[in-house]
C-alpha cells in the first residue's frame, strides 16, 4: 500500500491561478460602456469552464475549491509521486494563456501556482507570498511592431492594425478594439457576464445601451450617474487564520474547500437580492444597475445618481449579513483556539465602498479609478473592522480627494438594519430646498465655523433640518454633532440622498 492510498490519507493538488492583472483597468481600457461591456462578454467567454477545459486538454481541471472571479482561471491536477510538477504547470499555462491572448490581445496575464492539499492553504501560504514578492510568471502583450503606426481610434492607446464599422462610421482599431467589437444583441444574451447573469436570474429587461440612457432613468435633471465599487474588509486576516489552523486541524479541511466557493456566491447574492429589491420598489423592468465587474468579493457598478445611496447601504447590509451566515460556524471554531491562546477573537468581514457621482459624459476609466480611490478611503477610516462609505460629487466638488471624512455604515443602520437618527435627519435635510443647501454649503465653507452655518440656517429657516449635523452648542466648536455626521458632510450626503 503506498502513502497516497492509505486510510485517511489527504490527496494532494497542484494549484495553478492565471488571471488579468488589474482587470477593472483592463475592461476599462475604452472609455465607452458599449466598449467595457463588450470587453466584459469576451473575458466571459474566454475563462468560461467549458473553454478553459478544453484549452488544457486534460492535463488539470477546474478547481472547485475556488469561487468564481472575473478574470482569473484556477485550475489543478493530482501530484504523481516522485514527479516534478514543474513541467506540467508550464504546459498548463502555455494552453490558457495562448487561449486568453487570442481572446484579450491587450491584457496582462500573471500566473502563479503551488501544492498541497487544500486551495485556501496553499493560496495563503505559498501562492499569496508569492504573487507579493513578483515570483509569478507574467504574459505581456506585444509591443507594436511600427511604433509610427496611426493610434486607435476608439481606445487611443494601441496602433491601429484594421478598420471596422463602430456605430455607424467605420475607424482603425486596434487588435483588442477589434476584438470588443461585437454586436450588441450578443452581449446582452450572454448570460456568462454580471450584466447578462443579472438580466437572466431577475427576469428584468435589457439595461440601457448607452450611459445618457441610463442616466435618464434616474430623477432630477436625469443627466447623473453613480460609478460604485465595493470590497471585502478583514478577508486576508480570516482566510489566513483558516489556513494556519487548517493545518493542524482535519476537520476544518473540507470546509476550507468550500469556502471561497460560498464566499464568492453572497457577493452575487447580496448583489442580485439588493438589485431585485431596488427595482421592486422604484417599479422598473428594465435593469438599471449595471455591473461591470463582480468577482470574489469585489465589485464595480454604474447605475443612476439617485439610486446611489440605497444600493450601496442595502448592499453592504446584504453582503454583510450573507457573509456572516456563510462563516459563523467557522469563526466560531477559530476563534475557540484565539480565546485558549489569548488572542482577540475574530469578527465576521464586511465590506466597504466607494461611490462617485458624475455627469454621464465623464469618461469610466477616470470613473473607476476615483471610485477605487474613495473605497480605499473607506476602508483606511474603519482599518478594516467595519463597513464604511466614502464619496465625491466631481460636479459639485471636482476631482480632488473629498475633504469629509468617510461615514460608518453604522451610522445608517442599526445592528437591526433600520434607519439611524442620522439617517432620517439627512432624509429631513434632503427635504431643504437645494438653493437654501447650496447656500449654506457657501457659508460653511466661506466663513468656516460651524456657528456660522448655524446664524445661516436660523435666517433662512430649517434650523431643525441642520441641528442634528451641527456639534453642541455648549461644547467645543469641532465637537462631535449628536449624529456624528458633520454638516458639510451632511450637505454632500443630501444632494442624492433618495429623500432629495
Amino acid at each position: 500500500m503506498t502513502a497516497a492510498t492509505e486510510p485517511g490519507h489527504v490527496p494532494e493538488h497542484v494549484y495553478v491561478d492565471i488571471g488579468v492583472v488589474r482587470v477593472q483597468s483592463y475592461l476599462s481600457r475604452t472609455s465607452s460602456l458599449r466598449g467595457h461591456r463588450a470587453a466584459s462578454h469576451t473575458l466571459a467567454a474566454a475563462t468560461a469552464r467549458e473553454a478553459v477545459e478544453r484549452a488544457v486538454d486534460g492535463l488539470a481541471e477546474v478547481n472547485a475549491e475556488a469561487g468564481e472571479v472575473d478574470g482569473v482561471v484556477s485550475m489543478r491536477f493530482d501530484v504523481v509521486p516522485d514527479e516534478d510538477p514543474a513541467p506540467r504547470v508550464r504546459l498548463v499555462q502555455d494552453a490558457v494563456l495562448a487561449r486568453l491572448r487570442q481572446a484579450l490581445p491587450a491584457a496582462e496575464f500573471t500566473s502563479v501556482w503551488g501544492r498541497g492539499t487544500s486551495y485556501v492553504e496553499v493560496y495563503q501560504r505559498q501562492m499569496k507570498p508569492r504573487i507579493g514578492s513578483g515570483e509569478v510568471r507574467y504574459d505581456l502583450p506585444p509591443p507594436a511592431e511600427f511604433p509610427l503606426a496611426a493610434p486607435c481610434r476608439t481606445c487611443h492607446v494601441g496602433p491601429a492594425a484594421g478598420e471596422a464599422a463602430v456605430t455607424g462610421s467605420r475607424r482603425q482599431l486596434c487588435p483588442d478594439c477589434l476584438q470588443r467589437n461585437i454586436p450588441r444583441d450578443t452581449m446582452l444574451d450572454d448570460g456568462g457576464t454580471p450584466e447578462g447573469r443579472l438580466v437572466r436570474d431577475l427576469g428584468l429587461d435589457r439595461p440601457p445601451e448607452m450611459f445618457p440612457a441610463l442616466a435618464a432613468l434616474g430623477g432630477g435633471e436625469g443627466n447623473h450617474l453613480a460609478t460604485v465599487a465595493a470590497d471585502g474588509n478583514a478577508f486576508g486576516e480570516f482566510f489566513g487564520e483558516l489556513a494556519r489552523q487548517g493545518s493542524l486541524d482535519p476537520g476544518l479541511r473540507q470546509a476550507k474547500e468550500e469556502l471561497s466557493a460560498k464566499l464568492s456566491q453572497a457577493t452575487r447574492d447580496a448583489l442580485q437580492e439588493t438589485v431585485y429589491d431596488l427595482h421592486i420598489e422604484y417599479d422598473y423592468v428594465q435593469l438599471c444597475v449595471i455591473p461591470h465587474v463582480v468577482g470574489g468579493d469585489d465589485v464595480l457598478l454604474s447605475m443612476p445618481a439617485d439610486w446611489a445611496w440605497k444600493f450601496t447601504i442595502t448592499f453592504l447590509q446584504r453582503f454583510h449579513a450573507s457573509v456572516r451566515e456563510a462563516t459563523a460556524e467557522l469563526i466560531d471554531r477559530l476563534n475557540g483556539d484565539r480565546t485558549r491562546t489569548g488572542r482577540p477573537g475574530l469578527v465576521p468581514p464586511t465590506a466597504s465602498a466607494g461611490v462617485v457621482f458624475s455627469h454621464h459624459k465623464e469618461p469610466l476609466n477616470l470613473l473607476r479609478e476615483s471610485a477605487y480611490d474613495r473605497m480605499a478611503e473607506a476602508k483606511r477610516e474603519a482599518k478594516g473592522r467595519q463597513s464604511s462609505i466614502q464619496w465625491l460629487d466631481l460636479t459639485a466638488d471636482g476631482p480632488d480627494a473629498p475633504r469629509h471624512r468617510p461615514v460608518l455604515l453604522a451610522k445608517l443602520r442599526t445592528p437591526a438594519g433600520e434607519p439611524t437618527d442620522a439617517d432620517r435627519a439627512l432624509s429631513r435635510l434632503a427635504g431643504v430646498p437645494p438653493a437654501h443647501r447650496s447656500r449654506l454649503a457657501g457659508v460653511l465653507r466661506d466663513r468656516g465655523p460651524l456657528t456660522a452655518a448655524a446664524v445661516e440656517s436660523r435666517r433662512v429657516g430649517h434650523w431643525e433640518a441642520v441641528r442634528p449635523f451641527l456639534p453642541p452648542l455648549d461644547g467645543p466648536p469641532d465637537g462631535e454633532p449628536p449624529c456624528g455626521i458633520g454638516l458639510g458632510a451632511a450637505l454632500g450626503m443630501a444632494r442624492r440622498w433618495p429623500c432629495a
